[in-house]
């Protein structure tokens, strides 16, 4: 059984910071240096300043990473920059993007998920952390003692149950609607009833949620409830009959089937390797691949290929690859002798078999050394054409319907196999983690 509970969410005041969406970031994981410095300067009260960007240091002293954000985070509330609504509540977004020119629209609830050990098969991971990554997080939120960005998650609802709820919900004026400055639209509804409430949380009484985005934040959420266990500080528990907010952690739900759900690739740039082993790669790429050459078009863009990985369907699996300029661009199948299903149901994502089948057999531990994951099909290509890399594998996106059966019977997927775009925005809403929810 699945806990899932409304909460009293911190929000951004407009009366002191004027336009939210200037407040508004992305997660710490999507900020470099360029961005920081932008989100930083765009607004004092941009949630940059509390949320962070991904530290490249890990042995920097968490204390002087995040003491600042958790003085910020107290003297906010202190002078009302961040307003704290009097009532548990859900909140739904409605957030609205631009892809490939095309506007979608996807709905996430926001509400707090009871911590549970990934043992208990009620929140189910599809990828393996980072020590390091996982301990930046429990950082943050030990000293912040919020968590300020959503976890986005996935959940099941084939009869559409919920679907007349959020649409009366709508149906009402909204507590927030920002545009913001990458092109989206967040649209937020406070969820206060009591009997709406309970009809969202009795849903999830026999679900389980899938984590989309935000496992390094699950699990940080879960150690640190596991150290304030330890303590057993009865002074620091909550009142009975009342639920402790430590036991929580803050999620944004999305629907499967929701249109606006868009699962994206990331894709395989290479570089560094020496004579020798370029050979050896390209020898067991020809061992499993057939090889048809694609016109990189004009200028170089690469469309033709990007159209043809985009549009395959069916069971043959298909990836592009992009060389040194001069060597042209490759459409890879599998040939007819290889049977995919023979490795298994990860086989089913070209990422697995890249890296199962190609790059760990080839490079073993130098892997990551040698190879990156941009997400944006130009930037893999950038590096190529620039002379920087050696070569780009173009991916398609891991299908929805094989992720959602693979990660249901526990299996974990290669790391970069899945982007969920876009990634939620911070600063909507924050989750105190101190006292009850």
């Amino acid at each position: 059984m699945v806990r899932f509970r409304p909460f009293r969410g911190w929000r951004y005041n407009p009366d002191v910071v004027g336009d939210v969406a200037s407040v508004l970031c992305p997660p710490y994981d999507m900020i470099g240096r360029e961005m920081l410095e932008s989100l930083a300067q765009q607004s004092p009260y941009n949630a940059v300043h509390l949320e962070g960007a991904e530290q490249p240091d890990w042995q920097q002293p968490a204390g002087q990473r995040y003491a600042q954000a958790a003085d910020l985070f107290q003297e906010w509330r202190g002078l009302e920059v961040l307003r704290r609504d009097p009532e548990p509540a859900f909140y739904l977004l409605r957030h609205s993007f631009l892809h490939q020119g095309q506007t979608r629209t996807r709905l996430a609830i926001f509400g707090c998920v009871g911590l549970e050990e990934y043992e208990q098969r009620q929140v189910l991971p599809h990828e393996f952390t980072r020590a390091a990554a996982v301990q930046d997080r429990v950082s943050l939120m030990e000293t912040g003692g919020a968590n300020f960005s959503p976890i986005m998650s996935l959940y099941r609802d084939n009869a559409g149950s919920l679907k007349p709820l959020l649409a009366e919900v709508m149906a009402g004026p909204p507590v927030l609607d920002a545009p913001d400055t990458w092109g989206q639209q967040s649209t937020l509804w406070q969820i206060d009833q009591i009997g709406h409430q309970e009809t969202i949380s009795r849903l999830f009484d026999d679900r389980q949620i899938f984590l989309a985005d935000g496992h390094h934040r699950y699990e940080a959420a879960l150690q640190l409830r596991r150290k304030q266990l330890q303590v057993q500080n009865s002074a620091g528990q909550a009142p009975a009959g009342e639920e402790r907010a430590g036991d929580y952690v803050m999620m944004a739900l999305i629907e499967f089937d929701d249109p606006g759900l868009m699962l994206l690739p990331y894709h395989r740039v290479i570089g560094g390797l020496p004579p020798a082993k370029l050979a050896d790669l390209r020898r067991r790429l020809d061992e499993l691949f057939e090889s048809q050459p694609v016109e990189s078009g004009p200028d170089n863009n690469h469309e033709a290929l990007l159209d043809r990985v985009a549009q395959w369907s069916g069971e043959q699996k298909v990836m592009g690859l992009v060389g040194p300029r001069g060597e042209g661009d490759s459409l890879l199948t599998l040939r007819q002798h290889v049977d995919w299903r023979d490795w298994g149901p990860l086989a089913a994502a070209e990422s697995w078999i890249l890296e199962e089948q190609v790059l760990k057999p080839v490079l073993g531990a130098s892997i990551e050394e040698h190879v990156s994951y941009p997400h944006e099909h130009q930037a893999a290509l950038d590096q190529v054409a620039s002379g920087d890399r050696q070569m780009v594998f173009l991916l398609k996106p891991f299908p929805m319907d094989h992720f959602e059966s693979i990660v249901a019977t526990g299996q974990r997927l290669p790391s970069k196999s899945t982007f969920f775009f876009p990634k939620l925005p911070t600063g909507l809403v924050i989750n105190q983690l101190e006292g009850t929810l």
